[in-house]
Protein backbone atom coordinates (compact mmCIF):
# COMPACT_ATOMS: atom_id res chain seq x y z
CA UNK A 1 0.00 0.00 0.00
CA UNK A 2 1.17 3.50 -0.74
CA UNK A 3 0.48 6.11 1.90
CA UNK A 4 -0.37 9.56 0.59
CA UNK A 5 0.13 12.46 3.00
CA UNK A 6 -1.94 15.63 2.98
CA UNK A 7 -0.20 18.49 1.19
CA UNK A 8 2.09 16.21 -0.84
CA UNK A 9 2.07 16.63 -4.62
CA UNK A 10 1.99 13.25 -6.36
CA UNK A 11 1.82 11.95 -9.92
CA UNK A 12 -0.52 8.96 -9.94
CA UNK A 13 0.71 7.99 -13.40
CA UNK A 14 4.29 7.69 -12.10
CA UNK A 15 3.31 5.52 -9.11
CA UNK A 16 2.88 2.35 -11.22
CA UNK A 17 4.73 0.88 -14.20
CA UNK A 18 3.54 -1.09 -17.20
CA UNK A 19 5.48 -4.37 -17.39
CA UNK A 20 5.37 -6.76 -20.36
CA UNK A 21 2.79 -9.56 -20.12
CA UNK A 22 1.47 -8.37 -16.74
CA UNK A 23 -1.34 -6.59 -15.00
CA UNK A 24 -0.09 -4.70 -11.95
CA UNK A 25 -2.18 -3.13 -9.19
CA UNK A 26 -1.27 -0.80 -6.35
CA UNK A 27 -3.76 0.10 -3.60
CA UNK A 28 -3.41 3.63 -2.25
CA UNK A 29 -3.97 4.77 1.32
CA UNK A 30 -4.36 8.24 2.76
CA UNK A 31 -2.47 9.12 5.94
CA UNK A 32 -4.20 11.15 8.62
CA UNK A 33 -7.82 10.43 7.72
CA UNK A 34 -10.13 10.33 10.73
CA UNK A 35 -10.83 6.65 11.29
CA UNK A 36 -7.55 5.56 9.66
CA UNK A 37 -7.33 3.44 6.52
CA UNK A 38 -10.76 1.97 7.21
CA UNK A 39 -12.21 5.39 6.34
CA UNK A 40 -10.17 5.71 3.13
CA UNK A 41 -11.91 5.28 -0.19
CA UNK A 42 -10.92 2.24 -2.25
CA UNK A 43 -8.39 3.76 -4.65
CA UNK A 44 -6.36 1.30 -6.74
CA UNK A 45 -3.91 2.04 -9.55
CA UNK A 46 -3.70 -0.47 -12.40
CA UNK A 47 -1.14 -0.91 -15.17
CA UNK A 48 -2.03 -3.27 -18.00
CA UNK A 49 0.53 -4.35 -20.59
CA UNK A 50 -0.30 -4.43 -24.27
CA UNK A 51 -3.09 -6.91 -25.13
CA UNK A 52 -3.79 -7.76 -21.48
CA UNK A 53 -7.41 -8.15 -20.35
CA UNK A 54 -9.39 -8.37 -17.13
CA UNK A 55 -12.29 -10.74 -17.60
CA UNK A 56 -15.87 -9.88 -16.81
CA UNK A 57 -16.51 -9.04 -13.16
CA UNK A 58 -18.99 -7.27 -10.90
CA UNK A 59 -18.64 -5.35 -7.65
CA UNK A 60 -21.14 -4.60 -4.88
CA UNK A 61 -19.87 -1.00 -5.02
CA UNK A 62 -20.06 1.57 -7.83
CA UNK A 63 -16.68 2.49 -9.33
CA UNK A 64 -15.16 5.40 -11.17
CA UNK A 65 -12.55 4.42 -13.77
CA UNK A 66 -10.12 7.22 -14.76
CA UNK A 67 -7.55 6.60 -17.50
CA UNK A 68 -4.12 8.04 -16.68
CA UNK A 69 -2.25 6.82 -19.76
CA UNK A 70 -3.01 4.90 -22.95
CA UNK A 71 -6.34 3.56 -24.10
CA UNK A 72 -8.70 1.28 -22.21
CA UNK A 73 -11.47 -0.64 -23.94
CA UNK A 74 -14.37 -1.63 -21.72
CA UNK A 75 -17.50 -3.67 -22.08
CA UNK A 76 -20.04 -2.48 -19.50
CA UNK A 77 -23.33 -4.34 -19.24
CA UNK A 78 -22.97 -5.38 -22.88
CA UNK A 79 -22.08 -1.90 -24.22
CA UNK A 80 -18.59 -1.26 -25.62
CA UNK A 81 -16.74 1.97 -24.89
CA UNK A 82 -13.23 3.30 -25.37
CA UNK A 83 -11.56 5.48 -22.75
CA UNK A 84 -8.48 7.52 -23.60
CA UNK A 85 -6.08 9.44 -21.37
CA UNK A 86 -8.02 11.86 -19.18
CA UNK A 87 -11.42 10.25 -19.70
CA UNK A 88 -13.47 8.46 -17.08
CA UNK A 89 -16.47 6.19 -16.71
CA UNK A 90 -18.80 5.46 -13.82
CA UNK A 91 -19.75 1.80 -13.43
CA UNK A 92 -22.83 1.12 -11.31
CA UNK A 93 -22.75 -1.50 -8.54
CA UNK A 94 -23.53 -5.09 -9.57
CA UNK A 95 -22.90 -4.31 -13.26
CA UNK A 96 -20.84 -6.75 -15.34
CA UNK A 97 -17.78 -5.07 -16.86
CA UNK A 98 -14.46 -6.07 -18.42
CA UNK A 99 -11.26 -4.35 -19.51
CA UNK A 100 -8.80 -4.63 -22.42
CA UNK A 101 -5.64 -2.64 -23.12
CA UNK A 102 -4.74 -3.07 -26.81
CA UNK A 103 -1.63 -0.89 -26.52
CA UNK A 104 -1.18 -0.82 -22.72
CA UNK A 105 -2.87 1.46 -20.20
CA UNK A 106 -2.71 2.89 -16.69
CA UNK A 107 -5.88 3.73 -14.82
CA UNK A 108 -7.21 4.62 -11.40
CA UNK A 109 -10.21 2.77 -10.01
CA UNK A 110 -12.08 4.52 -7.20
CA UNK A 111 -14.70 2.64 -5.23
CA UNK A 112 -17.56 5.06 -4.61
Amino acid sequence: MSGISAGTVISLKDMIDIRPYRIASRPLSFEGLPGGDAAAPGWVLYAMAQDETISSETSPFPKLIYVLEGELHMLVDGSACCLTEGSSLWVQADTWHEFAAPAGAKFLQIRL
